[in-house]
């Protein structure tokens, strides 16, 4: 009776439970599903992988066309400025000297070389009260420097040419008593003479060509100088002479 329940309660408990051929076969489905997520990590990692290659790819190339565009830029503002440079300023205005000064702060990058730049390409274009700002500005924040006599050389041309020449009188006289060793005196000292026969007074202008001829005897303004106060002794009409 035992033996028969025994059997009975084996046969039982296998129709019961899985198999073990079941067991195994759901073993093998379980890990062919964590190989399929697995693979399907490893896919989605390879793509994120692309993906962020692809984008360093585009950045690579945005900053390349920028770089790129910022040379072009660079070259195409070159060309314009050596063109403007190349148009001829208004009458009055010394295009030897205005071309000198272009030249020698070209070289030079910073916030007062750019002002300064703004002032000479006013010059040129003929804004003398906009070259007049640019310059004195220049001036008030850059005193001493080797380019404030010639920021006060420019004011004095704007003043002229803008026919306040009382007030150029004042730029000029400033060139030779604040900065008498630098380049730009005997041109100022010249002007200064011109402007003092526009203003009528004849004796201020022969003593300003005077001073140009005893102190800057080696000037090209000398003999210019000479010739003025030659006129001036005959009692002539000074005639303008020729703007350097």
């Amino acid at each position: 009776m035992r033996i028969i329940l025994t059997l009975a309660f084996c046969v039982f408990a296998v129709g019961c439970g899985p198999s073990v051929r079941d067991l195994e076969k759901g073993q093998r489905e379980t890990q062919g599903d964590i190989g399929d997520i697995r693979s399907l990590q490893a896919e989605q990692t390879a793509a994120i992988a692309q993906l962020q290659s692809d984008i360093r790819a585009i950045n690579g190339r945005i900053d390349e066309i920028a770089y790129l565009a910022k040379g072009r830029t660079e070259q195409l503002e070159e060309k314009l400025s050596q063109v403007s440079s190349r148009v001829p300023p208004p009458p009055g205005v010394p295009e030897d000297l205005l071309n000198e000064d272009e030249e020698a702060i070209a070289r030079i990058s910073s916030g007062a070389a750019e002002q300064f730049k703004t002032g000479l390409r006013q010059l040129r274009t003929g804004d003398f009260e906009g070259a007049k700002s640019s310059f004195s500005s220049f001036k008030d924040k850059n005193p001493g420097t080797a380019f404030t006599d010639n920021a006060l050389f420019w004011i004095g041309v704007s003043n002229d040419s803008l026919g306040q020449h009382d007030r150029a009188v004042v730029a000029y006289s400033e060139v030779f008593q604040k900065y008498p060793g630098e380049d730009r005196v005997a041109v100022a000292l010249f002007r200064l003479g011109d402007s003092f026969l526009k203003l009528g007074s004849r004796e201020d202008a022969a003593l300003s060509y005077q001073m140009i001829v005893d102190d800057y005897p080696k000037s090209v303004y000398a003999k210019l100088a000479q010739e003025k106060l030659k006129t001036l002794k005959t009692g002539k009409k000074a005639t303008p002479a020729k703007k350097k």
